[in-house]
């Protein structure tokens, strides 16, 4: 047995837990976050006599007074997000293929449509942004479409493990309730903190200081969820590609929970610190009037959104190094980087358009969850969005539920691609063994990738 495969067959045993430090910082800011949430929902606790048309500011000022509606919205937003996302999840299991090209015209649709209304209502510098990603990404679709049969094999030989080990899907709805679960807890959290510190006659550098805070935990703590899942379908899918555990899914999660927690933490914080800055410059984005800032702004967003975009690809696989292998964070991605780059698999990962669709797939509920928020707000015209000022925060709140809802769904997928990646480098002879059809798909365009290195 070589090295690589004899540190994978002792995974299991390995001992100490890995980046202790993000897990006790992660800890103590879910610490935090309960602390200001008890601050927060003391709000619906001494006011639960209110009716419906608004709910009185708890501060010593004449404040912010929200229409019960929010809950509607918010309640809306997560039940749209929910049934999007398990709704992709069972038609990519039934029809891969299919899903595919749909995702792709349906994000190209939307696009547009957001192009067309942002003409509409002249806010011309966001329409040429969206006008130029939606001809781009038309472009894409047919430059894109000869890789879509080796993407149609991956995505079926994916769905053929989850079918195997139905345990990965019960996973991932497990992670899309706890997810779904947090959201509703972080928007109950949002109103009742700015019940209780808004204020028209101060700064409000508190409201702000907790905000700020809020949001960045929402994002590490959705994060640590995503991954604490995608290692724990990493430990399932590796332990079926080599063909060496029955019942896999307990001592992965187990593993996921307890050694690999902290590197889950430590991958996950560089994620949220991305996501909270470009969450802030889309609240700077949305609320300025100068039409040069805005663009300069959108050409900032979308630099960040590429580097968010890298860190989420390249942690799927320094995630599937750290199941298989157990190591930290850092040296689980060296590793399974060099591994990936030695073998040549850097070529067919750049011929994979699974994650491409899934990102799509991300944007497409995560634009429809936050229309669903601006259409209410727009047709309910509540009494605390008057002057339109809380309709960037609203709409955006909805956006960054729908898309992490998606993304946890999206995991179980992803995960299983990213993890084949990772096993084809470790010993491309397993899959012969257990999946010869993609095994001789790869044989034919790959050579050199089931060669010795």
């Amino acid at each position: 047995m070589k090295e690589g495969n004899q540190e994978v067959a002792n995974a299991k045993g390995i001992k100490g837990w890995r980046d202790l430090w993000a897990a006790l910082l992660w800890l103590l800011n879910l610490g935090a976050f309960i602390g200001v949430s008890v601050l927060a929902l003391q709000v619906y606790h001494t006011n639960d006599s209110y009716t419906y048309g608004g709910i009185p500011s708890h501060t010593q000022y004449s404040g912010l007074t929200f229409d019960t509606s929010t809950f509607l919205i918010f309640g809306l937003a997560v039940a749209v997000g929910f049934g999007l996302s398990l709704l992709y999840l069972l038609l990519v299991s039934m029809a891969p293929r299919f899903m595919i090209y749909a995702t792709f015209i349906g994000a190209v649709i939307v696009y547009f449509g957001v192009t067309i209304y942002y003409f509409v209502m002249h806010y011309y510098s966001a329409a040429i942004i969206f006008l130029i990603f939606s001809c781009l990404y038309l472009l894409c679709f047919f430059w894109w479409r000869s890789r879509i049969p080796f993407a149609t094999v991956m995505l079926e030989s994916t769905i053929g493990v989850m079918k195997k080990h139905p345990s990965t899907i019960v996973i991932g709805i497990i992670a899309l309730i706890v997810q779904t679960a947090f959201s509703v807890w972080f928007m109950l959290t949002v109103i009742g903190t700015y019940q209780r510190f808004y204020s028209t006659s101060s700064n409000n550098a508190s409201l702000n200081l907790a905000m700020v805070f809020l949001v960045f935990s929402f994002y590490w703590t959705s994060q640590v969820i995503s991954y604490v899942t995608y290692v724990t379908l990493a430990g399932i899918y590796a332990s079926v590609y080599f063909d060496s555990s029955k019942s896999p899914a307990c001592p992965s999660f187990k593993r996921a929970m307890t050694t690999s927690f902290g590197s889950i933490c430590f991958g996950s914080l560089l994620i949220a610190l991305i996501e909270f800055l470009r969450y802030f410059i889309s609240i700077a984005r949305a609320s300025s009037d100068n039409a040069c800032l805005t663009f300069f702004l959108c050409i900032v967003e979308c630099l960040i959104g590429c580097c968010q975009g890298f860190l989420q690809w390249f942690n799927n696989y320094a995630f599937s190094g750290v199941a298989i292998y157990g190591k930290s964070y850092i040296e689980s991605a060296k590793r399974t980087w060099t591994l990936i780059k030695d073998r040549g698999i850097e070529a067919m990962i750049n011929d994979n358009l699974i994650n491409n669709v899934l990102f799509l797939g991300a944007l497409l509920v995560a634009v429809l969850t936050s229309l669903l928020g601006y259409l209410y707000l727009l047709v309910d015209q509540p009494a605390y969005n008057q002057t339109g000022n809380m309709t960037p925060v609203i709409v955006l709140i909805c956006f960054i539920v729908g898309l992490s809802m998606f993304s946890t769904v999206a995991i179980v997928i992803s995960c299983g691609v990213s993890t084949t990646y990772v096993c084809l480098a470790e010993d491309p002879q397993a899959l012969q063994r257990t999946q010869p059809k993609l095994f001789e798909m790869i044989r034919q365009t790959w050579p050199r990738i089931v060669q010795g290195i």
